[in-house]
Parts: structure tokens; C-alpha cells; sequence
């Protein structure tokens, strides 16, 4: 049967590249959220159930919202008091920072009501009121607390929220960018000297290079990001974006959210893996039923799309759900760019209790937990893909 290179290699090319733009200028459609600094959490915390305090260290853990803390105009009040501390900002992330109120002597054991205020470089001023009942310093501070891990439990869950769906956007855009890509990468079907050899046209040599552009696409973007590392992915997207939307002259409320900035990355570093497992996919379907549905009457395109790639999605299920299982872990990543997923929350907590490991151990059992229960369903898919197979 007579194909059509240029017409089914032109339109490989053109999804291709409208897959490729969705995946990275699609975050910088969603708007970033700016204001007034946000107060999320204090030290001593009364929310707590552990009653000691050191007695010389406040901690106010607080969301900038673009705004910058000036630490000289920031104040602390005890029991009504003034209190002669000196404050200092620690920025954990640029979603999250912390005011430190320190001073010599601590304070003995006993009921204290807390005031504290944050100012802004513009006068803006946020404040926390707050009680807290101490039994002193007691003693030296536990390596492993199980008593931070029932207090920062929720908060680290709920990262574990956004690790999923960070998982599941990513798996989806990712298998997309996947199956445009085995498809470019299967568009060269013979070199130039064979296609001279068999046709002598310069019409069909022209038609040919056409066809071979969704080829060049999907071989650059295969290399691209399998040859750099998925790090230095998600931070260039994130930071060059922003100056591209600046160099356009958008305004930067444009700029991206950290999180579809992380979607973008994942999405375009593992649809550049699965190409090949789709395109490995795509020729494991046997020749000869194409040439039966070409000779049918199909064309190509109605071959590829009833014949060969069902077959292919059943073939590649397996490899996509490794990949996917690979994918929760590797969102961790995004949380140098301060998505609040669930190594970024388990971090905050650290920071705030001063008990790292303990945070860290709760987030390693989401992670656990997580690779446990999808390594479960795949397994049992797998089981019924090899059924059907079987009755068939």
C-alpha cells in the first residue's frame, strides 16, 4: 500500500511540539500568589504535648508571600513584657522561613504568654499570640523523639498528598510526550540512497525529509534530557522561565508555581525514557499484521491506531508502571524548588523541632508505604494481563 510520509510525519511533529509547549510553558499560565507573610507555627508550641522549653530561644516559622521580614523591627512580648531579644531570619526555602528571638539568660520554668510580631522592609505587620505552660529545660534532647513524629504526623501527610499528585500529572503528561515520541522516532522508514534507489524522485526525497523532522524532534528531546540530570532539569526550568516570561515582557505574575515547574521536569525527563519503552512497544507488535490491515485496505494511520498500538499499550503497561513506581520517589527532587511534597514537609518539621532524623523517618514510611501499595496493584495487574493472555 502506498503511503504518505509527509502528510502522518507532519502531523507527528506538530503534536510533538504542542505536547512538548504544554509541558513547559503550561506552568506559567497559573498565577503566583504574593501578599503578606503568613505566620504558620511557634516554638515552644502549645499544640505540643512535650512541656520542657530551653527557656532562651523563641521560633516563628512563618510563608514570606514575596514579602521581606526585617529582623530589627520584628518584636517578641512575654507576659506583657517586652522581651531584649535579638532576631534573626533563617530561610528554609523560598516558601518558608523562620524568625529566631534569642537572648543570655533563660527564662526558669513556669506560664508564659507569647506575642510575637513580624514586620515587613514596607511596615506591613503580622502577629502571634500564644500560651505556653514549661516545666524548664529538662533534659538533653532525644536523637529519635516519638513524640515529634506523633506531633508533625499530619503535616508531614499531607505532603504526601502532593507527592502523589505530582506522581500521577507527571505519569500522565509523561506517557503523552511517550507515544509522540515512539512515533517520531519510528517515522524514518529508509535512508536517502535507498529511497533514490527505489523511487528516483525528488518529489518523494522532498516529502521523505518532511516526513524525517518528527524523527529529528524526538531524537533531540530523547537525548536532551536522558543525557542531563532530572536535578539540573527541574531547577533550570524554574529559574530560566520566570526571565523568559521577563524577557518577553509578560508581567511576572506569569511566573510559574513551583510545583507545575516540577510537573514540567518529571514530565519531560521520564517521557523521554518511556519513548523508548513505547517505541520498544511499538515493534514488538509482529509486521505481519500490519501488512494484513494494509492489505484490508487500512491506511497507515488507521493501522497504527486499531492494530499496532493496543497491542503496544498492553506490552508497555509493565515497564510504565516501574517507571511510575521510580516517579514517587523521584518527586523528592522538587523539593529544592520548595514544593511542599513530602521530603520538603518532613525537612520543615526538622527545622522547627530541631529533630531531623525523626521527621526524615516519617517521611522514609510514606515513601514505603506508597512504593508498597502501587508495587501491589501493578503486580495484581500484571497477574491479569498474563490471564488474558492466556485464554487467549
Amino acid at each position: 500500500m502506498k503511503e504518505r510520509p509527509g502528510a502522518i510525519a507532519l502531523v507527528l511533529a506538530v503534536a510533538l511540539l504542542l505536547c512538548s509547549a504544554v509541558a513547559v510553558v503550561a506552568p506559567a499560565l497559573a498565577l503566583a500568589q504574593e501578599g503578606t507573610p503568613e505566620i504558620r507555627g511557634v516554638s515552644p508550641n502549645p499544640e505540643s504535648t512535650r512541656t520542657t522549653w530551653g527557656g532562651d530561644t523563641v521560633l516563628v516559622n512563618f510563608r514570606p508571600n514575596g514579602a521581606v521580614i526585617d529582623p530589627d523591627a520584628c518584636e517578641l512580648y512575654i507576659n506583657g513584657e517586652r522581651q531584649e531579644a535579638t532576631a534573626a531570619v533563617r530561610a528554609i526555602s523560598q516558601a518558608t522561613a523562620t524568625v529566631i528571638f534569642t537572648w543570655p539568660e533563660s527564662l526558669p520554668g513556669g506560664e508564659y504568654d507569647f506575642r510575637a510580631v513580624l514586620a515587613t522592609a514596607e511596615g506591613v505587620t503580622v502577629e502571634r499570640e500564644w500560651s505556653f505552660d514549661s516545666e524548664g529545660q529538662g533534659s538533653g534532647r532525644a536523637l529519635i523523639s516519638f513524640q515529634v513524629m506523633q506531633d508533625w504526623f499530619w503535616f508531614i501527610a499531607r505532603g504526601a498528598i502532593v507527592t502523589v499528585q505530582l506522581t500521577v500529572i507527571s505519569i500522565v503528561l509523561a506517557s503523552i510526550l511517550a507515544l509522540f515520541g515512539a512515533l517520531g522516532r519510528l517515522s524514518r522508514k529508509m535512508s536517502y540512497r535507498q529511497a533514490w534507489a527505489k523511487y528516483q524522485s525528488w518529489g518523494y526525497l522532498a516529502r521523505m525529509t518532511l516526513g524525517r523532522i518528527p524523527y529529528w524532534i524526538a531524537t533531540f528531546y530523547t537525548s536532551l534530557f536522558r543525557g542531563t540530570p532530572l536535578l539540573l532539569q527541574i531547577i533550570v526550568i524554574y529559574t530560566v522561565t520566570p526571565q523568559v516570561i521577563q524577557y518577553f515582557g509578560l508581567p511576572d505574575k506569569y511566573n510559574p508555581p513551583a510545583f507545575w515547574s516540577g510537573v514540567a521536569a518529571l514530565s519531560l525527563n521520564y517521557g523521554a525514557y518511556l519513548t523508548e519503552v513505547f517505541r520498544a512497544g511499538i515493534q514488538a507488535v509482529p509486521k505481519g499484521q500490519s501488512e494484513a490491515a494494509w492489505a484490508l485496505g487500512m491506511s497507515s494511520w488507521q493501522t497504527e491506531k486499531r492494530i499496532v498500538l493496543p497491542q503496544a499499550f498492553k506490552i508497555v503497561i509493565p515497564a510504565v508502571g516501574n517507571d511510575f513506581i521510580a516517579l514517587i520517589k523521584d518527586t523528592s527532587l522538587v523539593s529544592v524548588i520548595t514544593v511542599e511534597e513530602l521530603l520538603r514537609r518532613s525537612q520543615l518539621a526538622g527545622a522547627a523541632t530541631y529533630n531531623p532524623l525523626s521527621t526524615l523517618l516519617v517521611a522514609a514510611a510514606f515513601y514505603w508505604a506508597l512504593t508498597i501499595f502501587f508495587s501491589f496493584w501493578q503486580a495484581k495487574l500484571e497477574r491479569r494481563m498474563e490471564r488474558d493472555r492466556a485464554r487467549a
